[in-house]
């Protein structure tokens, strides 16, 4: 951040335990594939310093409306990290729409993430309350699918 030159003035630092059980930054690794075997993936996010935020511990006002923000991006990823994601990632989009501001979603529907946290239906749940907030909805159709719980549509012309 220091040397890409990013305002850090609203970062919030958390203690670091020494260990990672509390907070840390997540791990992706993702394998390359070969031939017809696709790539591989493996997230590690568990105890990630986002997944520890609180709805009421950001002033989503003051950054999306009185410091000017434009527009405001989350995605399925983030609403997964734990039970208390979805309801920040919320209140975030609904400061958003106090203060016109463009939200954007990535349904970004990850089986690995949402296992533990009431797999299918409960992503469904969430994402069914975070649609309506949505301006623009990023997803390919098993997004749409298993995050939303919309089917493939044949329409005759």
């Amino acid at each position: 951040m220091y040397q890409g030159g990013v305002d850090q003035s609203l970062v919030r630092w958390v203690e670091y335990d020494g260990a990672g059980r509390s907070v840390r930054n997540g791990l992706n690794f993702t394998e390359r594939g070969f031939g017809v075997r696709a790539a591989l993936g493996c997230s590690d996010r568990g105890n990630t310093a986002a997944s520890q935020v609180q709805a009421g511990e950001i002033d989503w006002d003051r950054i999306l409306g009185t410091q000017g923000a434009r527009w405001f991006h989350t995605g399925g990823i983030f609403c997964a990290l734990s039970p208390s994601t979805p309801a920040v990632a919320i209140e975030a989009m609904q400061a958003a729409k106090r203060h016109g501001v463009i939200v954007s979603y990535d349904l970004n529907y990850r089986p690995s993430l949402w296992q533990g946290m009431g797999g299918t239906k409960q992503a469904q749940a969430v994402n069914g309350r975070i649609a309506p907030l949505v301006d623009v909805l990023i997803g390919n159709e098993e997004d749409f699918s298993a995050a939303l719980g919309l089917r493939n549509r044949s329409f005759a012309t």
